[in-house]
């Protein structure tokens, strides 16, 4: 789990990005080149990949508070069919800045949603005011003053704190996915395989701050990214851009160290690895930042899974997927027979096992996201392989894309009346989802 956008990735030779692994997933597996986030924010889409519910189902719209902890979970449905499961990294159950918790303080609570071992990482800029396993190995260290004295360098005039480019305060060997990714590993390493295995590693990066290490940049020319879209200023942008290709790679290099930990043990071949993330990043496209947008940077992810015995190699599909959709393919490929309605009920996710060797396989005619209005304004959206439609709550309007022949969401054509068909069609569909969901 990460925040990579779903065209940072070498294969697609769009941005100035080298990620072998992530190819090498792709080339041995299958590639989703059409799956969203249903939320594309931290703390809800996470929480749906546990429980398989949009986001106004189980009522995390933004990042507050903490994820209900009644709700069943697919990690507990795969605890109870003989599963050892585990989490190591970022999981964002709590927001926590309200109350700067220490995230060492409720492992338990975690561990309810179904794992026997967590280790939780809060993300880089939580960790300016939030306590967890890294803070306090900084701390042990001496470091984590420096590190939270450094947030100055992230901060924009104009706000915010997470805006700006800066190398990494620390040693390269703290970085907090390299910190993640040895743990990941140790845990690989030392586990015996005695019991079938889930583990959710939770990479960071690429997520603001934008922090790349000194030895990450090297290499990477600024002058050599593409442009912001439809931004009046797109050079602004070229620094942060620079550094998210860095971290890219360095999500990479710790997807390597995870697969060649598999090799080592003899697990990877019997294992469904999935790549993928909770939301992208807007970085200067449409004049925008962050996540929280309709737009497909914001909303669309990559997906990738590997797993020899099941999928075969060099597969692309161009099918309509959802993060909502990777609870049910879990089960599904844990041999859970039961149906996923059942462990995980008023789920909206399909099973995508029956597109892993099939083509011609879809398991929905569209993609839904949403978001709450915490940091931008609120929508709900469907896509389907033509249109994107798109519903502003705030304003009560529609904004509506061709995706064949405007992929970069250039041109809104709701006020077009040519195309007040498709708009009634899919508006239906809309409150479809918002209502039986």
């Amino acid at each position: 789990m990460t925040n990579v956008c779903y065209d940072y990735l070498e294969m697609i030779d769009k941005f100035p990005v080298k990620t072998p692994n992530l190819a090498r997933l792709a080339r041995e597996g299958i590639w989703y080149q059409h799956c969203y986030s249903n939320a594309p924010l931290c703390m809800p889409a996470r929480c749906s990949l546990h429980n398989g519910l949009y986001s106004h189902q189980h009522g995390m719209m933004t990042n507050h508070g903490h994820w209900d902890f009644n709700l069943p979970t697919v990690q507990q449905a795969l605890q109870k069919n003989g599963y050892a499961t585990a989490a190591i990294g970022k999981l964002h159950v709590y927001e926590a800045m309200d109350c700067a918790l220490d995230l060492t303080t409720v492992t338990e609570e975690v561990k309810s949603l179904g794992y026997d071992f967590v280790h939780e990482i809060s993300g880089k800029g939580l960790a300016w005011y939030v306590d967890c396993e890294w803070t306090h190995a900084m701390a042990q260290k001496g470091k984590l003053e420096t590190y939270r004295q450094g947030r100055q360098f992230y901060e924009s005039k104009e706000g915010g704190h997470a805006k700006c480019a800066h190398p990494f305060v620390l040693d390269e060997e703290d970085y907090m996915d390299r910190y993640i990714g040895n743990h990941v590993v140790d845990f690989l390493d030392k586990y015996d395989y005695e019991k079938p295995l889930f583990l959710w590693a939770g990479l960071v990066s690429p997520h603001p701050s934008f922090d790349a290490t000194t030895g990450m940049l090297e290499g990477h020319d600024p002058s050599e990214q593409p442009l912001a879209i439809d931004n009046p200023d797109p050079k602004r942008w070229e620094q942060n851009r620079t550094h998210y290709s860095a971290m890219v790679e360095e999500i990479d290099r710790q997807v390597g160290r995870m697969l060649k930990a598999l090799e080592d043990q003899g697990q990877l071949d019997n294992t469904l690895v999935i790549f993928t993330s909770d939301h992208g990043e807007m970085l200067g496209d449409h004049g925008l930042e962050g996540k929280c947008h309709c737009y497909d940077p914001s909303t669309r992810v990559p997906l990738l899974m590997r797993y020899p015995a099941e999928i075969n190699a060099r597969q692309i599909r161009d099918c309509m997927v959802e993060l909502t959709d990777l609870p049910a393919t879990l089960l599904d490929a844990a041999g859970i027979t039961a149906n996923a309605g059942e462990l995980l009920p008023g789920t909206p996710g399909k099973s995508l096992v029956p597109t892993w060797n099939n083509p011609n396989a879809s398991v929905r005619d569209f993609a839904f996201s949403e978001d709450g209005g915490q940091f931008y304004p609120a929508f709900k959206m469907i896509r389907d392989h033509h249109y994107k439609l798109v519903y502003y709550l705030d304003d009560k309007r529609y904004a509506l894309y061709d995706m064949q022949n405007d992929p970069d969401e250039c041109q809104d054509l709701a006020n077009d009346g040519t195309y007040n068909n498709i708009i009634q069609k899919m508006s239906k569909s809309l409150e479809h989802v918002r209502g039986v969901s």
